[in-house]
């Protein structure tokens, strides 16, 4: 288990080639060691032609409706687009919000305004092995952390640690290298998460690690 203080966690996500016959990406979440939370996938809600690219290992990576299921069954829908907006929806069609991208990154809820902003880490430098981003509260204040793994060497690069200075100790494990930009996301936020906040963070984990969107400008 996890070494927590107060309501903070931590949700890694590691991107990994699809299974059987399909050749899409997937991104497995979890919140400790045996402890899956959900699984996006790449291109799921595609056109015919999008997926045929998936399949045929045409486009491995890249913008397009990535499907995350959750271990409960609830589905969110990524809606990753190069020029516009990601849309993040239920499975039913309800809108849950947008993350809107430029320099920095601002998620927006369908009804209650902004939700987060994503901004680059000024107390760490990004490396080779990793992309530093903050995770701001609709006031400014740091809600968490995001670490955008790039490389193996990524996933023990170093440490990230909790308000209350509880670090987490399980996710010091490297990983198979892969052929794609992205190795996966390590995040921490320092309170407990409603369903809106939890479904926009792991939306925009999906959209950066499947569809490679630059969340601050250091990423483009």
């Amino acid at each position: 288990m996890s070494d927590r203080r107060d309501d903070s966690m931590m949700i890694e996500g590691r991107v990994a080639p699809g299974l059987g016959a399909s050749r899409a990406l997937h991104i497995t979440f979890s919140v400790g060691p045996d402890e899956p939370l959900a699984v996006g996938v790449q291109g799921a809600g595609n056109g015919v032609g999008a997926r045929a690219a998936i399949l045929f290992g045409l486009q491995n990576v890249g913008v397009g409706r990535h499907l995350l299921t959750y271990t409960d069954g609830s589905v969110v829908w990524v809606d990753s687009h190069r020029d516009m907006p990601t849309v993040v929806s239920r499975g039913d069609g309800a809108a849950i919000g947008k993350i809107v991208r430029a320099e920095t990154s601002t998620a927006v809820g369908a009804t209650a305004g902004t939700l987060f902003h994503f901004v680059p880490d000024p107390e760490h430098r990004d490396t080779a092995d990793l992309f530093h981003l903050l995770v701001l509260d609709r006031m400014g204040e740091e809600a968490g952390r995001l670490d955008v793994v790039r490389t193996v060497a990524g996933w023990s690069a170093g440490r990230l640690a909790n308000g209350a200075g509880g670090t987490f100790l399980w996710w010091d494990r490297t990983g198979p290298p892969l052929r794609v930009p992205i190795l996966g996301t390590r995040l921490v936020i320092g309170h407990a998460l409603d369903k809106t906040e939890r479904d926009v963070l792991l939306a925009a984990c999906v959209d950066i690690a499947l569809g490679l969107r630059p969340y601050v400008g250091a990423m483009k």
